[in-house]
């Protein structure tokens, strides 16, 4: 006997809200990248989303003591979701000529990466339907990513970085995994930020000038975007790994590049490919076959 697999009114508007901020965040990244060097401007967020995450685990009474092996398993989490994953994609980002559009698109072969390591390490069962969607979103990721690349003329350098990041980014949602349940949201996220903002202070305090521009309108919008709005958006893709598993949430992210490329596009007028339009179709197919597969009852 076999099941459908549905997602609610409740699911899907989490769904289409997180992938509306998330993609949106590279080119908000890019925006203010043109006010502060990247260390500086990455760590100063995360120590300020690590302080406003505090603040709501006080205000609703969400504090709690951390164990040791809990505490170092989110400062784990941290470093490579905000200095592995974050750290090399926004310092890709500051690069000239990158486009915003081109980090989410690597980025967005997560999925891949965390279905691979779901079906080889812990021996997870998935249906032909569902793995077949993965390589269809894979392929209209990777025919994006092509035309990107060979139009932009992006150094391979900074195509190794981006690896290093999604790389990065995969352990932590396999990870993630491991810690569920064991720690609230809230306290999690602000225990991460932290952890990044202290390893990313380091190279910004070494490497970098201290910022002049600090209360710049638009600097402090973009600011204050990236560390509600995106902040908030950390809570909702861990609250998808929670309800939906790492593949069907992780296959979200097939959706990024054309998102991320329609925001590059409103931000900063970079080019779209026609052909980029094609990579569309693969890509939504392999969604729907991921996030609605039929399992056994």
């Amino acid at each position: 006997m076999t099941r459908k697999t549905k997602f609610d009114i409740k699911s899907s508007l989490m769904i289409l809200v997180f992938c509306l901020a998330w993609a949106s965040a590279f080119a908000t990244a890019k925006y203010g990248l043109q006010f502060w060097p990247p260390f500086w401007f990455l760590a100063t967020r995360f120590l300020l989303t690590a302080l406003f995450f505090l603040a709501l685990c006080a205000l609703f009474g969400r504090l709690a003591k951390l164990s040791r092996k809990r505490f170092a398993g989110l400062v784990v989490l941290g470093l490579l979701n905000n200095v592995g994953y974050l750290g090399f994609a926004w310092y890709s980002l500051s690069v000239d000529g990158i486009p915003s559009g081109l980090v989410a698109t690597i980025i967005s072969a997560n999925p891949v990466l965390v279905t691979l390591a779901q079906f080889t390490l812990v021996a997870a069962s998935f249906s032909q339907r569902k793995l077949f969607g993965v390589v269809l979103g894979f392929a209209g990721v990777a025919y994006i990513l092509q035309s990107r690349v060979s139009v932009e003329g992006v150094p391979l350098y900074i195509i190794g970085l981006l690896c290093v990041a999604l790389l990065s980014f995969s352990a932590a949602t396999i990870l993630f995994s491991r810690l569920n349940g064991k720690t609230d949201f809230w306290l999690s996220l602000s225990v991460q930020n932290m952890a990044g903002a202290a390893a990313l202070y380091i190279p910004a305090l070494l490497f970098e000038d201290v910022p002049k521009v600090w209360f710049e309108p638009q600097f402090v919008m973009s600011m204050f975007y990236l560390v509600v709005v995106i902040g908030l958006s950390f809570v909702l893709w861990f609250k998808l790994i929670e309800t939906k598993g790492m593949a069907e949430a992780s296959s979200l992210h097939f959706i990024m590049p054309p998102l991320g490329l329609f925001y590059g596009w409103l931000a900063f007028d970079e080019s779209i490919p026609l052909g980029d339009y094609m990579g569309l179709v693969p890509i939504i197919l392999g969604i729907y076959l991921v996030t609605h597969s039929r399992n056994a009852a």
